[in-house]
């Protein structure tokens, strides 16, 4: 069964050129939800035990943490690539994704204790998943053809742009890259943050809409962990982003 529609997410890539027909033994909503999260409860769990164990062995952390990059990049892209290992990798994945997000979350929130930081970007970033689900549900966003194709047309743009800054910020000491993303009282910095926020929320759009086309075509049940772990990079790319945009604003917020 062929699906025409082309996703913008690479992690769902596959599930549209490969969907099987399965009687009785199909993907289902429930079992995407629980998946997703019992993956979320995984980077939850990781960031915690990241934390203690910076504490008391910041050398071995060190040496994890940097591990845990590489392996869950090499992760996100196996699991995108191969639904039958998706469950090994999308808990990998998770848990590393937890070192990460544990770390950068203890950073900014020790540089700005008065501030919850973790407490307002969760609830930021679960605002924008149920006001997206939500806007799809009644289908005031469609994830048309067209829609897809901007989407695809917006990541692939946004990509390039992080490569074109990040080599030309190798030759100028990082100016252009602390100009576009590391200059929290410019305007063009806020601007852009804002702009990131809003293509993650509508990659969820994408997501949904994948999540339905695995349930309603009868796919394997595999699939519900490429589609989870689909949702939780979106998620986890939101949050991030969140937190960008509340260290940007307490800054201003201090300057003024």
């Amino acid at each position: 069964m062929e699906n025409k529609r082309g996703s913008s997410n690479p992690v769902f890539a596959k599930i549209e050129r490969d969907i099987v027909d399965v009687q009785g033994y199909g993907a289902s909503y429930k079992g995407i939800t629980l998946k997703t999260l019992l993956l979320l409860l995984l980077v939850v769990v990781s960031g915690v035990a990241s934390l203690l164990l910076l504490v008391n062995y910041p050398n071995v952390f060190i040496a994890l943490f940097f591990v845990a990059m590489i392996l869950g990049f090499i992760s996100v892209m196996i699991a995108s690539a191969s639904p039958r290992l998706a469950p090994t990798f999308s808990i990998i994945y998770a848990l590393c994704e937890g070192m990460w997000l544990g770390t950068l979350t203890l950073i900014v929130s020790l540089a700005i204790p008065e501030f919850p930081v973790a407490f307002v970007a969760v609830l930021v970033t679960l605002g924008i998943f149920v006001a997206m689900l939500v806007l799809y549900s009644t289908k005031l966003v469609v994830a048309s053809s067209r829609f897809r194709r901007v989407m695809f047309g917006i990541s692939f743009s946004i990509i390039a742009v992080f490569i074109t800054v990040g080599i030309v910020s190798l030759f100028d000491n990082g100016a252009l890259w602390y100009a576009m993303f590391g200059n929290a009282y410019s305007p063009l910095v806020l601007f852009i943050t804002l702009l990131l926020i809003l293509y993650g929320s509508f990659m969820l759009v994408i997501n949904f809409d994948n999540a339905k086309m695995i349930v309603s075509t009868g796919a394997d049940k595999k699939y519900e962990w490429v589609v989870s772990l689909g949702l939780l990079v979106s998620i986890i790319y939101i949050y991030v982003q969140v937190i960008r945009l509340i260290i940007i604003i307490y800054a201003r917020t201090r300057r003024d």
